[in-house]
C-alpha cells in the first residue's frame, strides 16, 4: 500500500486560507507542469490556488508550453500575497539561491525530486523523492493516490516535465517514471509533447551556440564550455540583446546552459560536461555527466565549496557563484578536475581492495 502523501499535505492545509504553489525562479518544463498539475488538483478537492514563480521566465519553450496549454502561471511579483497564503514549492528547495522567499517566512510545503541539502528547512509537508527523473512524476502519483484522471492539458503537461527532466527517458529514470511515462501517454496530446521537446533551440541562439563551439575546453573524458555573456552577446549574428550593459539582459537564457551541455555530452568521447557562464554578478554552471563514478551533484558542490553552491542528481547538477568569487577560467577548471581526480582515484582504490 502506498504511502498516502497527497492526504498529508491535505492534512496541512487549511481550506479557509489561499493556497500560492510556487516553481523555483526561472521555472522549466517540470517546474511548470508540476505546479500546473497540483493546482488543478488541489482546486478539484475545493482550494483556492495561485500559481507563481520569482525571477523571470526565460526560455521560448518553456513560455510556449504555459501558452499552448493555457497554463495559469504568473509572475509572483505581480500577486498581492496575503500574509496568511501558504505557500507549497514544487521542483524546489527552500534556501537555494534559485528560489525566491515570497513572505520571509517558511513554506507550508515542499515537493521536489533534488538531493536534498543536509539540513532541510522544516516545514508542515515536505515530499522530497530524489530517486524521480522529475517532480511531476510525484505529483503525477497524487492522481493515482487520489484516483483523479488528469484532463488532456494536465496530462500533456506532466509527460513533457517527466520527458524533459529525464532527456526522452535516457537519465535519472526511477520505475515510477516509467509508469508515469506509460499511464500519461495516450491521455495526452503526445504529439505537442512531441514537438515541445524536438523544439529547444531558437534562432537567437546561434550566437550563443558558435561561442560555446569556440570556446570550449576538454581534458580526458571532461569537457569545459566557458560562455562570456558580454562577449556572446557583442557578437551579435541575430541576437536583439546586443551588448551586456547596465540594466541589458543577458542573451545567454538560464534554459541554455543545461541545452548546451546536453549537446556537449552527445560528442563520444565526452563523459562529463562543465557549462560555465560569466559576466554577470552572479557566474551560472550546468553539469551533466554520464559516468556513473563521476555523481554530477557531489561534484559541483566540491568544487564550489567556499566559493558558491550547487546540487541536483548524479546525471544532471546545476550551481552558483558570486562572481567577486570566480577565481578565474583556469583555476576553476583547475578545481573540477581535481575533484574529478579524486572521485576516479576513490572509485579505483575501492576496486583495488
Amino acid at each position: 500500500m502506498p504511502v498516502k502523501r497527497f492526504q498529508d499535505l491535505l492534512g496541512v492545509l487549511d481550506k479557509d486560507k489561499p493556497v500560492i504553489i510556487q516553481a523555483h525562479d526561472y521555472p522549466d518544463h517540470d517546474a511548470i507542469a508540476s505546479g500546473f498539475s497540483l493546482l488543478h488538483l488541489l482546486r478539484k478537492f475545493g482550494f483556492s490556488c495561485e500559481f507563481c514563480y520569482g525571477g523571470e521566465m526565460q526560455g521560448f519553450s518553456v513560455a510556449g508550453v504555459a501558452r499552448e496549454l493555457l497554463i495559469p502561471v504568473v509572475p509572483a511579483s505581480s500577486l498581492n500575497i496575503p500574509e496568511q497564503a501558504q505557500i507549497i514549492l514544487v521542483d524546489g528547495i527552500a534556501g537555494n539561491m534559485n528560489v525566491t522567499n515570497l513572505l520571509n517566512r517558511p513554506l507550508t510545503g515542499i515537493i521536489d525530486h533534488h538531493q536534498p541539502p543536509a539540513c532541510v528547512p522544516e516545514c508542515p509537508f515536505v515530499d522530497i523523492r530524489p530517486s524521480f527523473g522529475s517532480c511531476s512524476t510525484i505529483i503525477y502519483q497524487y492522481y493515482l493516490e487520489t484516483m483523479t484522471e488528469p484532463p488532456r492539458d494536465v496530462a500533456t503537461a506532466l509527460l513533457t516535465g517527466i520527458m524533459m527532466d529525464t532527456a526522452q527517458m535516457t537519465r535519472g529514470v526511477d520505475a515510477a517514471d516509467l509508469a508515469a511515462f506509460s499511464g500519461l501517454f495516450f491521455k495526452s496530446d503526445w504529439e505537442e509533447s512531441a514537438y515541445i521537446l524536438r523544439n529547444s533551440f531558437s534562432v537567437q541562439d546561434i550566437p550563443v551556440l558558435r561561442y560555446a563551439f569556440d570556446h570550449y575546453y576538454t581534458q580526458g573524458q571532461v569537457c569545459f564550455v566557458e560562455l562570456e555573456s558580454a562577449r556572446v552577446g557583442a557578437a551579435g549574428g541575430g541576437s536583439d540583446d546586443g551588448a551586456i550593459g547596465a540594466g541589458v539582459k543577458s542573451p545567454i537564457r538560464p534554459e541554455l546552459l543545461g541545452l548546451i551541455s546536453d549537446y556537449f555530452l552527445r560528442m563520444t568521447e565526452i563523459h562529463f560536461v562543465v557549462t560555465v557562464e560569466t559576466g554577470s554578478e552572479v557566474c551560472r554552471l550546468s553539469l551533466r555527466s554520464e559516468n556513473p563514478r563521476l555523481p554530477a551533484d557531489l561534484v559541483i558542490k566540491r568544487a564550489l565549496q567556499g566559493i558558491g553552491s550547487g546540487g541536483g542528481h548524479s546525471h544532471m547538477s546545476g550551481g552558483t557563484m558570486p562572481a567577486g568569487l570566480n577565481p578565474g577560467s583556469g583555476e576553476l577548471r583547475k578545481k573540477f578536475l581535481d575533484v574529478i581526480d579524486g572521485f576516479l582515484k576513490q572509485q579505483y582504490n575501492k576496486e583495488e581492495l
